[in-house]
């Protein structure tokens, strides 16, 4: 069965597995205290325990857990599992990369690490931006190697933004250098940002001294529908005129 986990902070769901888990347990546990939690928050944090006493999963409950893995992909912010089952550690190792938040998997013995990590403050990134909305202008400066909570943050400033009023002008990115990114969870939350907003973005700058980051525009066209030019590092005034115009 599953329970809820009732001593946690507000932001995070804990759920504990024991004996045998059903796809009854899916539906009438699991998934409503999902739901429930996104109700509230935008991204869940999800602590899962595996007791000692956890026997594994009904093959109903297998199936469901597929579907919420589905469904619900994009809605964890982070995961910590708990457990010394081999399997399921070696499962969400092997997979965890496909969670676009991050995944972490704990020994038994160390839940209170466990329960540390999932309660402690998001991070706060190394992405300012700032969004001129006359102009219809986003602004992005990395300030270091780019994490996943960069892209939540920048989804949640532009998102209501274009809702309002359907797309944005431009989009101006100044980079002396790019930084890369923190980790693959960064990566693929850069890659679902862009797949989710370059067709609702009509123009990009990218103000910068790389030589690589300047080639992109040659490239961008196959990938993207926003019209792509580079600047060097003292062309941000003449960035911000064309990524403006109407």
């Amino acid at each position: 069965m599953i329970t809820v986990m009732n001593d946690l902070p507000e932001r995070v769901l804990g759920l504990k597995a024991s004996g045998e888990v059903t796809a009854e347990d899916y539906k009438t546990v699991l998934v409503p205290a999902i739901e429930k939690q996104l109700t509230r928050h935008k991204k869940v944090r999800l602590l899962y325990v595996f007791g000692d006493e956890f026997k594994g999963y009904t093959g109903g409950a297998a199936w469901e857990d597929a579907k919420v893995g589905m469904k619900h992909l994009t809605s964890f912010e982070r995961v910590a599992v708990v457990t010394d089952v081999d399997w399921i550690e070696n499962v969400i190792r092997a997979f965890g990369f496909a969670v676009p938040g991050e995944v972490r998997v704990f020994d038994g013995d160390d839940f209170e690490e466990a329960r540390q990590w999932i309660s402690e403050p998001a991070s706060m990134g190394h992405l300012s931006f700032d969004l001129i909305e006359d102009k219809g202008v986003l602004v992005l400066q990395p300030q270091g190697e780019l994490d996943a909570a960069d892209f939540e943050r920048l989804g949640a400033e532009i998102d209501p933004y274009i809702e309002k009023v359907g797309a944005l002008n431009g989009l101006m990115i100044v980079a002396e250098h790019f930084p890369g990114w923190d980790d693959f969870a960064a990566l693929t939350s850069h890659i679902r940002f862009v797949r989710e907003h370059h067709s609702k973005i009509r123009r990009v700058a990218l103000v910068t001294a790389d030589r690589l980051v300047s080639a992109l525009p040659r490239m961008a066209s196959r990938f993207v529908d926003a019209e792509v030019r580079a600047f060097p590092m003292d062309g941000r005034d003449e960035a911000v005129l064309w990524v403006g115009e109407n």
